[in-house]
């Protein structure tokens, strides 16, 4: 992959100024990953609070909360809830937690500093977007035995915000997915972003396991 140009890198500058404007905001969004679908709504709040409803074929229902504290990742049909303690996982770990998943306001922290390049301007769901090539940082998402990317894809909106992404290994699409950004900087209740299981709820903490995935992704 080609070296990023002092133009590539002043862009990059730019979109993630105009992302830090953007206090919170409402998407649709499609993943495609495993070679499963899954489809629902995303509610950001600055700086890193998420709350996304999504339908995952063959487990139906998930809801995924984060107040940046703590990752809730909730199947209802299961009554099954995991978290990780992301407080926990930073200070144990000592360096930031990229997650791709969470990085749609500003997808240039998930990807290796002096590494995105621009590569053109494309439209995603009628909206123009940049596209831009990287190498993407390791991240708590990336655990659980999966393949783990070498490159990533990025369409990059005028405002700053993502459009879609590709994780990639070699040529090989590992996550694509796409987001139609339906409102910027609406008003958001904060309780939207706390969760507490139901007593007859299953509760596993992968903290512990969420940080060896990442020392053993470091060690290689």
């Amino acid at each position: 992959m080609a070296a990023p140009s002092g133009a590539s890198e002043a862009l990059v500058r730019t979109l993630r100024e105009r992302a830090r404007k953007v206090n919170g905001f409402t998407a649709e969004l499609s993943v495609r990953a495993g070679g499963a679908i899954q489809s629902g709504t995303l509610l950001f709040l600055a700086p890193d609070h998420v709350h996304m409803e999504m339908k995952v074929a063959g487990l139906g229902d998930q809801t995924i909360i984060s107040d940046g504290r703590i990752l809730w990742t909730i199947t209802p049909q299961a009554r099954i809830a995991t978290k990780v303690d992301l407080a926990a996982v930073r200070k144990s770990w000592g360096r930031p937690l990229p997650n791709q998943a969470m990085a749609i306001r500003d997808v240039f922290e998930v990807i290796k500093p002096g590494t995105a390049r621009h590569v053109k301007e494309e439209r995603v769901h009628g909206t123009m977007t940049r596209l831009f090539e990287g190498v993407p940082e390791v991240g708590t998402d990336l655990g659980r035995g999966a393949a783990v990317p070498n490159r990533v894809r990025a369409w990059v909106g005028d405002d700053g915000l993502l459009r879609r992404q590709t994780l990639m290994k070699g040529d090989q699409v590992l996550m694509d997915a796409t987001f139609r950004i339906t409102d910027t900087n609406p008003h958001i209740h904060s309780g939207s972003f706390k969760y507490e299981p139901p007593s007859d709820y299953q509760v596993q903490d992968l903290t512990q396991s969420t940080l060896q995935s990442l020392r053993s992704l470091a060690s290689g």
